[in-house]
């Protein structure tokens, strides 16, 4: 009981997070909002800006799994990143960070059995702006 209540605080600290992150950004704050982005994936989610950019999508897996992630984490992560992919400015960088949302989608769907109609949304949404042809 002890360590759900504590997920759950984490979660909540991490979702007030990323909606700072969200207000930032759409007060024009975007080193600040970069700057808080950064920090999060790297003390909570063991990750940086730079290895996203850099690491492939079967690397990135193997170090979801490695972390062992709950579904309620990995589903913040999907929406930090996503937040991430929308600061960039380049297309090629926002395309592998989608990449990457859609494959923590796809780790809650068919590890964890978690279906979220956000996240078949946001799926098309991404899919539809992106270079992916499916």
């Amino acid at each position: 009981m002890l360590k759900r209540d504590s997920l759950t605080a984490m979660m909540q600290q991490l979702s007030h997070t990323l909606a700072k992150v969200k207000r930032l950004i759409l007060e024009e704050e975007h080193k600040e909002a970069l700057s808080t982005l950064e920090g999060v994936l790297g003390e909570y989610f063991g990750t940086s800006i730079t290895d996203l950019l850099e690491t492939p999508a079967n690397v990135f897996r193997q170090h979801l799994d490695r972390a062992g992630f709950l579904p309620e984490e990995l589903s913040l992560l999907a929406d930090f990143l996503d937040t991430l992919a929308d600061t960039c400015e380049r297309r090629v960088d926002r395309d592998r960070i989608w990449e990457k949302v859609l494959l923590i989608y796809d780790v809650l769907e068919q590890e964890h059995k978690v279906v979220s109609f956000a996240h078949i949304a946001r799926r098309a949404a991404i899919d539809a702006a992106s270079d992916r042809s499916l």
